[in-house]
């Protein structure tokens, strides 16, 4: 039992305070968030690396080159984010996140996209990255377009399309939105206080057995 509870013990917290310290990093995001929320948008042009969440305006058109992030849930429904190059004004191209689109009855059909035609100007926040969900087998691309991914791999999608490696997520009612991707609700710290409140509690619970236990031991028969 001693030698559990020294194994066990440094595990469950250290768990519990590395969920405290990503509640800590999830607070500060939507305080970037916040910030940026009212802040007017800046032209691509004028902006090389953005800050978190900053509202950026594109001139330009939508590419022919689309991935399909599988594995979305949208109000119960199964679907794809839909991330598309955007051909900007400036020279450059970016990733655009236009949203949800519902997946078709059958695997093996993929939705129909359609693509706003010629220029338009549209608003989107610089969404961070914040990791990468595991995957159980490789990751592997088809080679014809459009690209139906695991994950939202936006490092990998800009290098194969050679755009900025920076996912532009189309706030609601741009040209070219679909169902447009969660913001706010992802920022939540929620998940993480109720994940440490779990392991430290299995800690308590540790710690509290290994006393009974003791203590029944040490008690004549």
């Amino acid at each position: 039992m001693t030698l559990f509870t020294v194994v066990l013990l440094p595990t469950v917290v250290a768990l519990g305070f590395w969920q405290l310290s990503r509640g800590a990093e999830k607070r500060a995001m939507e305080m970037d968030y916040l910030a940026q929320l009212t802040a007017l948008p800046s032209a691509a042009a004028n902006v090389d690396e953005p800050l978190r969440f900053q509202r950026i305006r594109l001139r330009g058109r939508f590419g022919d080159a689309v991935f399909l992030v599988d594995n979305q849930i949208h109000q119960g429904r199964t679907g794809y984010w839909i991330v598309q190059v955007f051909d900007e004004v400036s020279g450059r191209r970016y990733l655009v996140n236009r949203g949800f689109i519902q997946a078709p009855a059958l695997r093996d059909e993929l939705p129909q996209i359609v693509s706003p035609k010629g220029d338009v100007e549209v608003v989107g926040a610089a969404w961070p990255f914040t990791g990468l969900i595991p995957v159980l087998d490789d990751d592997v691309w088809p080679a014809a377009w459009p690209k139906r991914v695991q994950r939202l791999d936006i490092a990998r999608m800009a290098e194969q399309v050679a755009a900025v490696p920076h996912e532009i997520r189309l706030e609601p009612g741009q040209p070219g939105v679909l169902q447009a991707a969660p913001f706010a609700t992802l920022l939540s710290d929620d998940k993480h206080m109720g994940y440490a409140a779990t392991w430290f509690g299995l800690a308590v619970a540790l710690v509290s057995g290994f006393v009974i236990f003791g203590l029944k031991n040490a008690s004549p028969n």
